[in-house]
């Protein structure tokens, strides 16, 4: 099922949430369409580009990881953003040589911008990034109220 409308000359990087979503599962079909069968992954980038998300997302991002020929995900929950991050590298100390990745979080309503800026310097500061090839790097964040932790990270991985 596809969300939205479709607007015919609308720039990819430009377009409504709902719009979005649809532009999404149309890039997916266009560059990797096995990927639908990957659920789990599919239905995160769904989610990454649904409405809510705080910050902006953009298509390009998900163009250029879906450039790469292996995308999993990756998921972990604490009650600080770094917690989250450092839960997630101990976990999955491979996603140190990622060729990129998008991710978001999601948090209780009253978290604390600071806390997750710090949480991405971390992870910023943890993962191998060739300047020349390490692409995308994209997160947002979405406010959650029923979650069992504080915070949970989702991330898409490029390898």
């Amino acid at each position: 099922m596809r969300f939205g409308r479709e607007w015919g000359s609308l720039d990819l990087e430009v377009c409504l949430y709902s719009d979005k979503i649809s532009k999404a599962q149309d890039l997916i079909a266009e560059i990797q369409p096995k990927l639908v069968e990957s659920r789990a992954v599919y239905e995160a980038i769904l989610h990454l580009y649904s409405d809510g998300a705080l910050i902006e997302t953009n298509l390009a991002d998900l163009r250029e990881l879906l450039k790469h020929k292996s995308i999993e995900i990756r998921e972990t929950s604490a009650e600080t953003f770094k917690e989250c991050v450092y839960n997630l590298l101990d976990s999955f100390p491979e996603l140190t040589s990622a060729k990129g990745m998008l991710r978001y979080y999601e948090a209780a309503p009253d978290f604390d911008w600071q806390e997750c800026e710090k949480a991405e310097i971390a992870i910023g500061d943890a993962l191998t990034q060739d300047t020349y090839g390490w692409q995308p790097d994209f997160w947002t964040l979405f406010e959650k109220k029923d979650l069992e932790m504080a915070c949970r990270l989702t991330v898409l991985v490029a390898n």
